[in-house]
């Protein structure tokens, strides 16, 4: 990957809300089906978890989209964590690997509606497992399994014009359990 810039989260969360804040199934996952009162504090709460706010935060650029980002491990999620077998090990490229997965993104209207978008400007929201130095997935990972999609049916798809970012921090070796508690714990108020 090749570094962009220092950042800090406040500016990392500002991405983030211009890409959710105002999509209307987000706003009804956060109220009707997580609970909160709207969508900013359900994401400051995931966000709280990962202590988002003490973490040195830098952009990077991925110059190999669609080879860079499948190799994502998977956030601690659990609708996304459901669907594997091991939680808090598996790629994405792992999860559509698995047929019934593949089956189902590959139909997901969701899923089809952004993969015929691509390519366009993005930026993912991460953490740089320290511990095995891979990538976890904090935000994103509808159009990671979108990328991943697009690489194993072999769409040719022209990313050299276009500029997709990660915001990455460091998770420390004995940080890993964050993404075990985070699991466990959810995001339900």
């Amino acid at each position: 990957m090749k570094f962009i810039k220092n950042t800090n989260w406040e500016e990392v969360f500002e991405g983030w809300r211009k890409r959710e804040a105002n999509n209307p199934g987000w706003i009804r996952c956060a109220i009707e089906i997580k609970g909160w009162p709207d969508w900013e504090s359900w994401r400051r709460n995931s966000a709280s978890q990962i202590e988002a706010d003490k973490r040195d935060w830098q952009i990077f650029q991925f110059p190999d989209p669609i080879n860079e980002i499948s190799k994502m491990l998977i956030g601690p999620y659990s609708g996304w964590q459901s669907r594997l077998p091991e939680k808090n090990t598996a790629t994405f490229s792992d999860l559509l690997k698995i047929p019934e997965q593949y089956d189902y993104f590959s139909k997901y209207e969701a899923v089809v509606s952004i993969l015929d978008g691509l390519p366009f400007e993005t930026e993912f929201i991460g953490l740089i497992r320290d511990d095995i130095n891979k990538i976890v997935c904090l935000e994103g990972h509808h159009r990671a399994t979108v990328i991943t999609l697009a690489k194993i049916q072999n769409k040719n798809i022209d990313f050299s014009k276009t500029k997709i970012t990660i915001a990455l921090a460091h998770l420390a070796k004995n940080e890993t359990s964050f993404l075990n508690e985070i699991l466990k714990k959810g995001s339900v108020k």
